[in-house]
C-alpha cells in the first residue's frame, strides 16, 4: 500500500479527540502569538518601561509545556 492510499484512508475514531487537542493547542500559540505583538507594539510606542523580552517563536514550548502537566502538578514562573 502507498503512502497516498494510507492517507486517504478516514482518521480511526480515535484521531477526533486528538484533532481537537491539536487545534486547542493552535489556538493557544496563536494567543500568545499575537499578545506577543501587542505587547512589541506597546513597548515601541512607550506604553511599557523598562525592557521587555519577547517569547515571539517560542509559543509551542509554553503551549506543549502546560499541556503536559498533570492535574497535581505545579508551575512556578520566575
Amino acid at each position: 500500500m502507498t503512502a497516498t492510499a494510507r492517507s486517504a484512508k478516514a482518521a480511526p475514531p480515535s484521531a477526533a479527540p486528538q484533532s481537537e487537542l491539536h487545534l486547542k493547542m493552535l489556538r493557544q500559540m496563536l494567543l500568545i502569538r499575537r499578545f506577543e505583538e501587542k505587547a512589541a507594539e506597546a513597548y515601541a510606542l512607550g506604553k511599557i518601561g523598562g525592557f521587555c523580552h519577547l517569547y515571539i517563536g517560542q509559543e509551542a514550548v509554553a503551549v506543549g509545556a502546560l499541556a503536559a502537566l498533570r492535574d497535581d502538578d505545579y508551575v512556578i514562573c520566575s
